[in-house]
């Protein structure tokens, strides 16, 4: 065998352990070679020229559970890529065991709407149980890690869940208390109703459609109340969100006037610790059947949160 043979036998070798996929390569064939270094990962990054046709292929058929896009960074990489500005950074696309893509949707998508080819590393063989993991260094919040997990309201249960987590800590005072996506992920699986968890963010959302308050706070502070009694916390925050209260000094409608007072004397601001440290006042008032007068609705920063009745 000559030793231009040889070469060539290497050069072939060599070129199908790569698995290049190019944009001008069949479609048929760029799919092809994607599903198999999907399948059979490779150890190191690829990197992979997609085209439009592949993005959407991937976008079509490999992008289930992942975060909600981001219309303002489509358009600004679509822009790049028309404009000849796209060039290979280091960052890379991901896709995990499971074949779904991890990381990049943003990019392909862009892809698809310049209709220009687009040049990444790629990564592949991710695990997906470490997708909470992934690029803790960007803004990847922990609605981004909950909605990749496929839960419903993505981001108003993570904060809902960041706050039973201080409610019911050590010190329930502490809005400044970090916890990573992994830790709200984990929370939210082990110690939470789903069920029960998703039903107070209704709830939540029904105050804040009319009274414009957070929905987390609010939807943790519901979970709570029902934990002690289901149907009372659903009807304290029905007379809440819909103001039927009759009486002057009836606990949801005196703690709807003393938040707005607040935020009205405040730049529109109302403290965290304190709007909820009201809503817990004015719920002890609600169980026990009593009203509530000016000096109840009275709380300062400095003041520990007071404890649920129920």
């Amino acid at each position: 065998m000559t030793n231009s043979n040889v070469a060539s036998i290497r050069a072939g070798t060599t070129e199908k352990v790569e698995r290049k996929i190019k944009a001008s390569m069949p479609l048929s064939e760029q799919i092809a070679t994607l599903s198999e270094l999907i399948t059979r990962p490779p150890t190191n990054s690829r990197v992979i020229e997609f085209s439009p046709k592949l993005a959407e292929h991937v976008l079509t058929k490999h992008n289930r559970d992942n975060r909600p896009m981001k219309p303002a960074k489509i358009k600004k990489y679509a822009a790049d890529l028309v404009e000849g500005l796209w060039g290979l950074t280091g960052d890379t696309i991901k896709f995990g065991t499971d074949a779904l893509l991890k990381d990049g949707q943003n990019r392909l998508s862009a892809c698809v709407r310049a209709g220009r080819p687009m040049t990444s590393h790629v990564v592949f063989g991710i695990d997906p149980q470490l997708f909470s993991r992934m690029d803790i260094g960007k803004n990847r919040t922990g609605g981004d890690v909950f909605a990749i997990a496929g839960i419903s309201y993505a981001g108003h249960v993570a904060a809902a869940v960041r706050w039973l987590l201080i409610l019911t800590g050590d010190d329930p005072a502490d809005r400044g208390a970090q916890f990573s996506n992994e830790e709200l992920l984990r929370a939210y699986r082990d110690k939470f109703d789903s069920d029960r968890l998703e039903h107070s963010i209704h709830c939540a959302l029904a105050v804040r459609k009319t009274c414009r308050h957070p929905v987390g706070p609010l939807a943790a502070l519901h979970y709570l109340f029902s934990q002690h009694d289901q149907r009372k916390a659903d009807e304290f925050f029905d007379e809440w969100a819909s103001g039927r209260a009759k009486r002057v000094r009836a606990p949801s409608r005196y703690l709807q006037k003393s938040l707005v007072e607040i935020a009205a004397s405040s730049n529109n601001r109302v403290h965290e610790n304190v709007r909820n440290a009201l809503i817990i006042k004015a719920w002890n008032a609600y169980v026990a059947k009593r009203t509530v007068s000016k000096a109840d609705m009275q709380h300062a920063i400095s003041d520990p949160m007071p404890k649920i009745a129920g």
